[in-house]
């Protein structure tokens, strides 16, 4: 009677074991549905933006959530560069919208560590921001945005780095990019020489009509092409007390690299020293959000100061 006793007992912690292990491996995988949910309908943008809005990125507080919305700028190897911008409508016309994208800060994604980084006013000293880090567990952001060739290169395959339009300059604060030849009198002066285009033989011109009468005109360094009565500017020196304003910021001769972090964060980390000699710091500028137009913008700095800017195009 006793040995069947002590069989029924050990039958009997035996369905019972079996039980909570059945139990438990059933919490085990409910928990890891929850925690990594297999969804191949959503986009690397969705992904990205969610991400990004659940974190305390400076933009935010100056900006507001609703307005910023986001885009991966650079896929790399290990980190994902992330632009975080709002779209003005600068048209002058009611009737007309004219929007256009202003980038309002940088973020940094690194996929080994899951950190996210603010680079928007030092590149070099990020602020590790908070996010949701069940969005980063939940989907592999290399693999769902490694197909998303168009967010992280143009048409043209140039890599997307920091965009500086020409619309939302000012030269000497007065002058667009493009004015007439009075405007250039009214604010430069008298030219200091100038010189038929014909003489100079550019590989590439501004207008581009090829008129035996286009002119360079020079004046403290910086070279501006004229047809006709048009001027533009192709090349700009920070001489004299000239200067630019970008979005209303003032860029000149005392104008630090560090400062230009605030504006273009990755083109500042991206920077070349062009000229061993000189010494001369270049950062390279895309002329459009799209990526379209196949020239671009040159900044050189000397002893860490803005010195000039170049508009440049291919031959």
């Amino acid at each position: 009677m006793s040995r069947i006793a002590v069989f029924f007992v050990l039958v009997l912690f035996s369905c019972q074991g079996q039980s909570t292990n059945k139990a438990q491996q059933k919490t085990d995988t409910v928990d890891a549905k929850i925690i990594v949910p297999k969804n191949n309908t959503v986009s690397c943008e969705q992904v990205v933006t969610q991400l990004v809005k659940s974190s305390n990125a400076i933009a935010f507080s100056q900006f507001g959530d609703t307005l910023v919305q986001a885009a991966v700028a650079y896929l790399g190897p290990e980190k994902l560069t992330i632009k975080l911008y709002v779209i003005n409508d600068i048209s002058e016309n009611p009737l007309e919208k004219r929007l256009v994208e202003h980038a309002v800060g940088w973020l940094e994604f690194h996929q080994k560590t899951r950190q996210l980084l603010d680079i928007t006013n030092d590149p070099d000293n990020p602020l590790i921001l908070r996010y949701d880090r069940r969005i980063a567990q939940e989907h592999d952001l290399s693999k769902l945005c490694s197909s998303t060739t168009a967010m992280t290169k143009s048409s043209k395959g140039h890599t997307l780095w920091d965009v500086m339009l020409d619309e939302d300059i000012k030269f000497n604060g007065k002058l667009d990019r493009f004015f007439t030849r009075s405007d250039f009198e009214k604010v430069f002066g008298r030219p200091d020489s100038i010189r038929l285009l014909k003489d100079e033989s550019p590989c590439v011109t501004i207008f581009d009509t090829e008129a035996p009468d286009d002119k360079y005109l020079y004046k403290s360094g910086s070279r501006f092409e004229t047809s006709g009565d048009r001027v533009a500017v192709e090349e700009f020196w920070f001489l004299n007390g000239n200067f630019i304003t970008y979005n209303g910021i003032r860029i000149d001769a005392n104008t630090t690299m560090q400062d230009m972090k605030r504006l273009f964060p990755t083109a500042v980390r991206e920077r070349q020293e062009m000229d061993k000699a000189g010494k001369l710091w270049l950062i390279t500028l895309l002329q459009d959000n799209e990526g379209i137009l196949d020239g671009h913008i040159k900044m050189y700095f000397k002893d860490g100061k803005a010195q000039s800017i170049h508009w440049w195009s291919p031959c």
